[in-house]
């Protein structure tokens, strides 16, 4: 049960254009002078986090691993990656939501304390989200999580 090379490489390739897509839309959101061109680029934020976070799950789930029922230590091991994913997927969607409600209600409001403390939240969180995320993309392919059982064998010990 190895992860090919080519299949590797698209998880990959995938997961760095998701992040740098994520970044791309956190910069233009600045700049929609229309709430429907907000919506938008939210839109397509959110479904470039949804189809990282797929992806990702889809490389955990085809490691030995995962197939051998040992999902505790590919927990254990992504536990991080995956607290730190939850989190950004949160205040994004706390962010977005928010910020289009107050769009939708008042074109040329002014914003609010709590949208600037979803905004801060959100922004400082992208940075951690984006190293935890390449880090699990990276880590996943190491061949101990598809073949190593000795490897395996000391992992179960020492829960």
């Amino acid at each position: 049960m190895k992860l090919s090379t080519s299949r590797y490489t698209f998880c990959l390739f995938f997961q760095i254009l998701a992040m740098i897509s994520d970044l791309f839309f956190n910069c233009m959101s600045l700049f929609p002078r229309t709430r429907d061109g907000l919506l938008v680029i939210f839109i397509f934020q959110d479904l470039f986090l949804i189809l990282s976070i797929t992806t990702m799950l889809m490389t955990l789930f085809s490691t030995y691993l995962f197939q051998a029922g040992l999902v505790e230590v590919l927990v254990r091991k992504f536990r991080a990656a995956g607290g730190v994913c939850a989190a950004y997927v949160v205040a994004c969607v706390a962010l977005h939501t928010a910020w289009l409600l107050e769009k939708w209600n008042e074109h040329d409001s002014i914003s609010t304390p709590m949208l600037i403390f979803l905004f801060t939240v959100q922004r400082l969180l992208s940075p951690w989200y984006y190293f935890f995320s390449k880090r699990a993309a990276l880590r996943v392919a190491d061949p101990r999580f598809y073949e190593d059982i000795d490897w395996i064998n000391r992992q179960l010990e020492t829960r």
